[in-house]
C-alpha cells in the first residue's frame, strides 16, 4: 500500500513538473520572440544607418551620416495605406528613401521635431520603389526605362495639387516635360481629415549641395518648419485656414 502511494506521489511530481517546464518553456519562447522581432523603428534605423560611410557608386561621393534612435516614431505603410491617409485620415507623411543624400539631411531634424512636439508617429513611405523612370534618347524622345507599380498613378493624382512637374534635360542641356508631374523627395505632407494642410520638400534653400551636411542655423530653420506643421496637424483647434 504505502508502495503504491509513493509511486502514484512520484507520478503527480512528475506530471505537476512536465506542466511547469512546459508553461515556461513557452514564455521563454514568447520572450525570446519577442526580442528578436524587427520593430519598424529599429527597420528604418537600419535601413538609413547601414550607408554609413559608404559611397555613392553614381558620383563617389560618402553619404552623409545619420544616427537615427531606435525608438524612432517612424511608422512603413505601403501605397494603399497612404492612399488611404490622404483620403480621409490624419497623420503625417514622410516621402524619402535611404540613399537620397537630402532624405539623410532631412531625416534627423523630422525626428527631433516629432520627440519635442509629442507626435506619436510618422508615417513613411518609399515611392522610389514604385515610381516610373523616363529619359531622354539621342533623337530627343522621352522613352520610359521603367513602367510605374500598381498604385503609383493614384499616388501621383491624390498629391497632384503639391507635386513638381517631371523635367528630363536632353543631350543639349535644355528641359523637356514629360507631361506629369513627380514625387522628389524628401517630401513631408501634413494631412489633416483627408486634406492636405501643408507640405515641405528639400530642405532649406540655403544648403546647395547635399553631401555637405547642414549647419545649426539651417537645422534650426528646417527644425522650426517641421514643428510648425505638425502643431497644425496635432492642434485639436485647427480650423481651414491651418
Amino acid at each position: 500500500m504505502k508502495k503504491r502511494i509513493f509511486i502514484i506521489i512520484l507520478i503527480i511530481i512528475f506530471v505537476s513538473g512536465a506542466v511547469y517546464l512546459g508553461m515556461n518553456w513557452a514564455n521563454i519562447k514568447d520572450k525570446n520572440k519577442k526580442e528578436t522581432e524587427v520593430t519598424d523603428a529599429i527597420k528604418f534605423k537600419e535601413e538609413y544607418e547601414k550607408l554609413n560611410d559608404q559611397v555613392n557608386p553614381n558620383n563617389q561621393k560618402e553619404y552623409p551620416k545619420v544616427s537615427i534612435p531606435k525608438d524612432n516614431v517612424m511608422t512603413y505603410l505601403n501605397v494603399e495605406e497612404v492612399l488611404d491617409i490622404l483620403d480621409k485620415k490624419t497623420g503625417v507623411i514622410y516621402f524619402g528613401y535611404p540613399e537620397c543624400p537630402w532624405c539623410r539631411n532631412a531625416v534627423p531634424v523630422l525626428l527631433d521635431a516629432a520627440l519635442n512636439t509629442g507626435l506619436a508617429r510618422i508615417y513613411y513611405y518609399n515611392a522610389n520603389q514604385i515610381k516610373n523612370i523616363k529619359e531622354v534618347d539621342d533623337d530627343g524622345n522621352i522613352i520610359e526605362t521603367q513602367k510605374a507599380k500598381k498604385g503609383y498613378q493614384e499616388l501621383l493624382k491624390a498629391l497632384d495639387s503639391i507635386l513638381e512637374e517631371y523635367t528630363l534635360t536632353d543631350k543639349d542641356g535644355n528641359p523637356v516635360s514629360t507631361g506629369e508631374k513627380r514625387i522628389y523627395v524628401p517630401l513631408v505632407v501634413f494631412v489633416k481629415d483627408g486634406k492636405i494642410i501643408a507640405h515641405h520638400s528639400a530642405t532649406v534653400d540655403s544648403q546647395k549641395d547635399p553631401y555637405v551636411k547642414l549647419n545649426a542655423t539651417q537645422k534650426e530653420e528646417l527644425y522650426n518648419i517641421y514643428v510648425d506643421n505638425i502643431t497644425k496637424v496635432t492642434d485639436s483647434t485647427c480650423t481651414d485656414k491651418c
